[in-house]
């Protein structure tokens, strides 16, 4: 987990891994709501910690994408330029796949 590297204490490892885990959703709408159903990913929206957690998951990206990176809050684009379509390939290839 990337966050042993930024967090001082097992407690506080632990309680952001309770914080971020086994949680449910649901959806109301008109007064009818479904059923309960486990939520695999993500974090809490409007959380304090949400923003600073998914800075920590994509820090390190510019040292594993050979492209280049633009990092703005939420928002990430990975690109590069391609010189030839033969390039274009070569990129949706390695990339896509």
């Amino acid at each position: 987990m990337q966050l042993d590297a930024y967090v001082c204490g097992d407690e506080l490892l632990q309680w952001i891994t309770n914080w971020s885990s086994e949680r449910k959703q649901r959806v109301v709408l008109n007064g009818h709501c479904s059923g309960w159903e486990d939520v695999l990913s993500g974090v809490p929206q409007g959380s304090v910690l949400g923003p600073l957690l998914f800075i920590i998951y994509i820090h390190d990206t510019d040292n594993s994408v050979n492209s280049k990176i633009l990092k703005f809050a939420d928002d990430t684009k990975i690109f590069n330029a391609v010189g030839s379509r033969r390039m274009l390939i070569v990129y949706a290839v390695i990339y896509v796949t």
